[in-house]
């Protein structure tokens, strides 16, 4: 077994609960066979913090958790989240659980007011988005191939104007970056019929490639339909769902037994291939192939009828893509843009093919993302601290062209977001179409003039300066509509804790003394417990207030149990009240009632005072009992033990 799974865990106060539940799912996952690592956020910051690579070798993430967490860097990843408790509870059968229930985060059926961000449902478009998927890497390879072949074929004027193309193939390079064209046009060949495979896939599954491949081919051969074009995009579209719930009807026919074997390899191919020939041939191949040369010519017509017209309908593209991040508009514009880039190659050639849909989607498709984050530096005032780092994810996403950064923004101010969005990406997209950018292939962000091949009027320049505008607009509207966060709030973010820790750490008495120990103590229920451990607390010093501290403890327990397991608990406050931190060992006489995991009546106790503005390495400690309690050899002993130095002796050797 070589299953992965990477958890985070945290609890309202950051102490027991965080590292129990770490703990828990961390021998589960050693039980079970499963591979885990666990990122803890307790009172000292979060330790043992995933990476990237952590989180993309992850089957599913488990969040255990009684507060909020950013969940932006699991986009794309099958998510549970659950309580604390849970984790500690019952680890393996929620381990079970996440492999069963985890849905997929990033973005995808996200409500922002009337609009469903990144919804994907729809099976037309999932289909579609399937088939695009595996057609991607053919249309960069195909694209980059005839870019490069193209810097060769392309003859230029001092001005850099086009003013002669093809290849001298008199020339070992000329005659080689003939065949590299070739081998291009090959691809943009084939890659519509691969598309119309897998959306066929999608739907009906392996039996249905063959038929949809072939079907797509005839569909887009003009020679084969007898006319001047083929059906393009269009026609590979209407090939695949004719072919896929064929396919799917077939595969519910009750076949004699006999014939089942060869169903998937033989006979459900060969007719689903007779009957999309025939309906081709005889049905849908002229009508929709004229209907997409009328399409593609009337907007090429447009674009040089119209001077305006590529930032006309550069800008429009580019406002879908910022529409819904990743949703159904924006998908929409994706594979239009496609249709029309591959369609046109194919028909056209690359030379006359229409680059302005795709160009304009490739360079909307980060503005939003790195807007926000560009707004979060600039308008510094305006952004809470777990908003800045969420611009920051925000940034790294759309460095690689994923819209879906600005979700978490948006779900928040969906009138704001989408506003900014749609206008910096209009204009992004209609600069980068009237300026002549062309996008054959690679990442659709800033990065795309260097890991991909743009043709463009200054190279590397023009691209990003393109892509710049908008980022700069949408940045401007968020940060000039946005308010100012409080004063409270500023002040909380540009606080550093140093010298608070540091004067902590100096008036602190010891965290843990003999003294400190109670044996055979006589309270017989939890609220006696409370009121007796609020009373020491105040006797040492350690609180200023003995009855604050008290509710404290009443509120702390109802948001979970303290009660651990073997009638041991972890009560805790952590409150303005706590003077300095500290550790109590409690032994009860009589056994109490405390709603523990286990069910069993507490007979120890491990109380801990925690200041709101907490020592850091004081917290440490604290949340190292916690660990240690874990342990069954430690647990024991305390559990057993009744002579006050041993105890001391032992509590003290985990203080390091």
């Amino acid at each position: 077994m070589n299953k992965r799974i990477v958890a985070v865990t945290a609890c309202a106060a950051g102490i027991a609960h965080t590292y129990m539940a770490a703990e828990s799912l961390e021998k589960a996952a050693k039980k079970t066979g499963y591979k885990i690592k666990v990122e803890t956020q307790g009172s000292i910051g979060a330790e043992n913090v995933l990476t990237e690579t952590d989180i993309e070798t992850a089957d599913v993430v488990i969040i255990a958790a009684d507060i909020n967490i950013d969940l932006m860097r699991f986009s794309g990843k099958r998510v549970l989240s659950v309580k604390s408790i849970d984790a500690i509870k019952a680890p393996e059968a929620l381990i079970k659980r996440a492999y069963d229930e985890a849905k997929v985060f990033g973005a995808k059926g996200t409500k922002v007011g009337k609009v469903t961000l990144g919804k994907t449902e729809n099976n037309f478009v999932k289909h579609i988005m399937s088939g695009i998927s595996y057609m991607t890497p053919m249309v960069i390879a195909s694209g980059i191939l005839l870019a490069i072949a193209n810097i060769f074929a392309f003859q230029a004027n001092e001005l850099g104007q086009i003013v002669n193309w093809g290849f001298d193939t008199s020339t070992q390079m000329g005659f080689f970056m003939s065949k590299l064209f070739e081998v291009g046009q090959v691809g943009f060949k084939l890659m519509i019929p691969l598309f119309a495979a897998f959306v066929a896939n999608s739907i009906a599954d392996k039996p249905a490639i063959a038929p949809a491949m072939i079907g797509a081919y005839l569909v887009n051969d003009a020679t084969y339909l007898g006319i001047q074009t083929g059906g393009g995009f269009l026609g590979a579209i209407l090939v695949a769902f004719i072919v896929g719930y064929l396919v799917k009807g077939l595969k519910k026919i009750k076949w004699p037994k006999i014939l089942q074997p060869l169903l998937a390899i033989m006979i459900i191919p060969l007719i689903a291939t007779f009957a999309i020939m025939v309906i081709v041939t005889y049905l849908i191949g002229s009508p929709i192939a004229g209907l997409m040369d009328s399409l593609y010519s009337g907007l090429t017509t447009l674009n040089e009828t119209f001077a305006g017209a590529p930032f006309i309908i550069g800008a429009i593209i580019g406002g879908m893509i910022g529409f819904d991040f990743g949703g159904p508009v924006n998908k929409t514009a994706l594979i239009f843009g496609t249709a029309v880039y591959t369609d046109t190659v194919a028909k056209f050639g690359i030379a006359n093919a229409n680059f302005v849909p795709q160009t304009a989607t490739q360079a909307a498709i980060s503005v939003a993302p790195l807007g926000i984050w560009l707004a979060s530096v600039l308008f510094k005032n305006k952004f809470t601290k777990n908003e800045k780092i969420s611009a920051s994810s925000a940034f790294g996403m759309g460095m690689v062209g994923v819209t879906e950064g600005a979700i978490p923004f948006a779900a928040s101010n969906p009138v704001q977001m989408i506003t900014a969005s749609v206008a910096g990406s209009a204009l992004a997209g209609g600069l980068a179409s009237i300026t002549g950018c062309k996008f054959y292939g690679g990442i659709g962000s800033p990065l795309g003039a260097v890991i991909g091949y743009i043709e463009q009027p200054v190279p590397f320049i023009t691209w990003i300066l393109c892509i710049f505008a908008g980022i700069l607009v949408t940045a401007l509207i968020i940060g000039f509509w946005r308010k100012p966060v409080s004063e409270e709030e500023e002040e909380y973010i540009e606080v550093e804790p140093n010298e608070i820790v540091e004067e902590s750490i100096v008036e602190a008495k010891e965290l843990f003394s003999e003294d400190h120990i109670y044996i055979d103590e006589n309270s017989t229920t939890q609220d006696e417990a409370f009121k007796f451990i609020a009373s020491i607390a105040k006797k040492h010093g350690y609180v200023k207030s003995e009855e604050d501290f008290y509710h404290g403890l009443q509120e702390r327990e109802k948001e979970a149990t303290t009660g651990f397991n073997d009638g041991i608990a972890i009560p805790h406050s952590k409150n303005s009240t706590v003077i300095s931190p500290g550790v109590f060992l409690i032994k009860f006489k009589n056994p109490i009632e405390w709603d523990s995991l286990d069910g069993k009546k507490i007979t120890t106790a491990f109380a801990l005072t925690i200041p709101e503005d907490g020592a850091e390495n004081h917290l440490k400690i604290l949340s190292t009992i916690a660990k240690e309690l874990i342990d069954d050899n430690f647990r024991n002993t305390v559990i057993k033990e009744t002579d006050s130095q041993k105890l001391y002796n032992l509590v003290k050797g985990i203080q390091l």
